[in-house]
Order: structure tokens, then C-alpha cells, then sequence
């Protein structure tokens, strides 16, 4: 399957930080999941850009479960928690993708400076959230996935 033009700059510009960092890259099949997905021990990283709904998706810590219509899984923590500097660029911006994904590769060891030290707390807000859609999201919200539920989706 060809890799979309975020995917192919996700690979180009933060592929190489996220390796340096201890992160592996990890394919799953039969599932739903992140447009790209990299783990370090309990630490996730994923993100997902879609174009059509102008959405960007970007994640750190850990990997649980999603009640959908097939397997799906989500990294629970979102990156705005860590650090904000993607959230200030725009859509329209020239090279978006390009920037969010460098802004991401100046940021991330910061980010994870943060989940250390705060992933509970931060996880704890997130979840106690009232908007409209926090009850809908924690129904959908499953467990933590474990390596052994998570060797059933290896590609």
C-alpha cells in the first residue's frame, strides 16, 4: 500500500529523531489504527493527518484499546498536553505538513520530559473533561493494550 504525503514526511523529517530517541516503528494489520505508530517500552508515539477532514491526530502514552466496528487502538494522551507549538501552526501555512512534522522532531524530548513526570495527571484531566463528547469517547475507551493482545496485530 503507498504512503500518503504525511506518512512519506513523517518518515523523511521525524522517523529519523523518534529512532535516535529508542522509538521503534510498529505495523499492525488487521486493525484500525494510526497513520504512524512508534513505541518505546509503555511509551507510544502515533499520528494520523486526514486530508479530506483537514484532522491531525498526534499522540503520546499509552496504547489502549477503542470499542469501533473492527480492532482499533489509540495512543491516549494527547500531544497538545506536552506542548502546544503545533497547535499554533495552520492549515494554510505553505509546507503544513513539513512544519508539524519538524515542530514535532524540535519538541518531542521535551514531550517526554513532561509524560514522565506528569502522564497521570495530565491523563486524569483529559479524561475528566466535560465537553460533549468526553462520555462517548470514555464508553469507546478500552484497556491498556498488553504485548501478548498486541502480538495477534504484528504485521
Amino acid at each position: 500500500m503507498k504512503k500518503s504525503e504525511y506518512q512519506q514526511t513523517i518518515d523523511r523529517v521525524l522517523r529519523p529523531k523518534l529512532l535516535g530517541l529508542g522509538f521503534e516503528e510498529v505495523k499492525l494489520k488487521d486493525c484500525m489504527k494510526p497513520e504512524a505508530l512508534y513505541r518505546k517500552d509503555k511509551l507510544w508515539f502515533s499520528t494520523s493527518w486526514d486530508r479530506r477532514d483537514k484532522y491531525l491526530d498526534i499522540d503520546l502514552g499509552h496504547l489502549h484499546w477503542f470499542k469501533d466496528v473492527m480492532p482499533r487502538f489509540i495512543v491516549l494522551g494527547n500531544y497538545n498536553g506536552y506542548c502546544n507549538e503545533v497547535a499554533k501552526l495552520k492549515e494554510s501555512d505553505e509546507d503544513y505538513l513539513e512544519k508539524v512534522a519538524s515542530t514535532i522532531a524540535n519538541t518531542i524530548q521535551d514531550a517526554i520530559a513532561i509524560y514522565n513526570e506528569r502522564y497521570e495527571q495530565l491523563i486524569t484531566s483529559y479524561l475528566e473533561n466535560n465537553n460533549k463528547y468526553s462520555t462517548v469517547f470514555k464508553y469507546h475507551l478500552g484497556d491498556e493494550v498488553s504485548d501478548e493482545d498486541l502480538s495477534a496485530y504484528m504485521a
